[in-house]
């Protein structure tokens, strides 16, 4: 039964890495979204997972309906689920848990609400940057890890928080 649910998710995440290639893009980062967006102050640069114009477009409504799924609960006080500056708290960073079981199906979820906010962004905005394809791939990446329990829910909190501002060093660059 574990090899078959890790199969699913494998699959699911395969789905969500394949999806990356066509994700959304905008000018500025566009999102990956992952649970209800976060306010932002003015003049932040977007994380890899952020939003861009969503005020102008309504993607933000469709994302944040998306991330409002009540499946995610388990999870929503434990992970960043939409990737933003700032997203990463310290009370996120100190948590020293891995998934249960119920965190898990959570977690799949997820994935799949991932793969949607971007499949939609993908339709209203094109496709994302090389850039942000990477940074995608390598959240989803580290998303299977927390699954898998190789990684608490604070390793994982570090590791998103290296992945932004390695996307904003480069985005910054570029």
């Amino acid at each position: 039964m574990r090899k078959s649910a890790f199969g699913m998710l494998l699959l699911c995440a395969t789905a969500v890495t394949a999806g990356c290639a066509n994700a959304p893009s905008d000018r500025s980062p566009a999102a990956t979204a992952q649970a209800a967006p976060t306010t932002q102050p003015t003049g932040t640069a977007r994380a890899p997972e952020a939003g861009g114009p969503q005020e102008r477009d309504g993607a933000g409504s469709y994302v944040e309906h998306l991330f409002a799924d009540p499946r995610l609960d388990p999870i929503r006080e434990k992970v960043p689920l939409v990737l933003r500056s700032g997203a990463v708290t310290p009370l996120l960073l100190a948590n020293e848990d891995k998934p249960t079981p119920s965190e898990k199906q959570a977690i799949k979820v997820w994935l799949s609400v991932r793969e949607q906010a971007q499949q939609y962004q993908l339709e209203h905005r094109g496709p994302p940057s090389p850039l942000l394809m990477r940074t995608r791939q390598l959240v989803t990446r580290a998303i299977l890890q927390l699954y898998s329990g190789e990684m608490t829910y604070g390793e994982f909190a570090k590791r998103i928080q290296v992945l932004d501002s390695e996307y904003q060093a480069a985005a910054r660059r570029q």
